[in-house]
């Protein structure tokens, strides 16, 4: 995840996204968030994290898509992000990454924290596939998958696609 990312170098091969290849491409630039348990800004407010993707591109969004992402994905709180528990700040690092709409959101362990997590992930997914986003997630817990277009496993270096 970190290669796709760019934050890793790759010794071989290549990233493609939408069949682009985007190896050489800086990491600013390939519409691509990672999400991991430890994505956020403690000292913003919810409202201002949730925008915060989007205002680095310059781009306003508007009231009624806020509020609508808010109600599906459970966010029903205020105040500082570093006042809310693991499980409130993840879903909000989430929404924060859906709302900044990138190509590819990276989720790596994000969904380990939360409350109620098989039927966030259902309407993340929802979300995300309605703004025309793919979201790739890892996770330790196999029976996730279910809630997986496609499945694959890592063992011994070796990717292998289960469904």
């Amino acid at each position: 995840m970190r290669a796709v990312a760019g934050f890793f170098p790759l010794d071989e091969g290549h990233v493609r996204i939408n069949a682009k290849d985007v190896t050489a491409t800086p990491r600013e630039a390939r519409g691509v968030v990672m999400v991991t348990p430890g994505s956020l800004i403690p000292h913003l407010g919810v409202d201002a994290h949730l925008t915060w993707g989007s205002r680095l591109k310059k781009q306003k969004i508007p009231s009624e898509r806020l509020s609508a992402v808010r109600a599906e994905l459970g966010i029903n709180f205020e105040g500082r992000v570093s006042e809310l528990s693991l499980g409130m700040r993840e879903r909000v690092s989430l929404a924060t990454a859906l709302l900044s709409n990138p190509k590819v959101i990276l989720v790596d362990e994000a969904f380990s924290n939360l409350h109620e997590r098989r039927a966030f992930i259902a309407s993340y997914r929802k979300l995300t596939h309605d703004a025309g986003i793919d979201v790739v997630f890892s996770t330790q817990d196999q029976s996730d998958g279910s809630l997986a277009e496609h499945v694959y496993t890592i063992a011994e270096g070796k990717t292998q696609r289960v469904s």
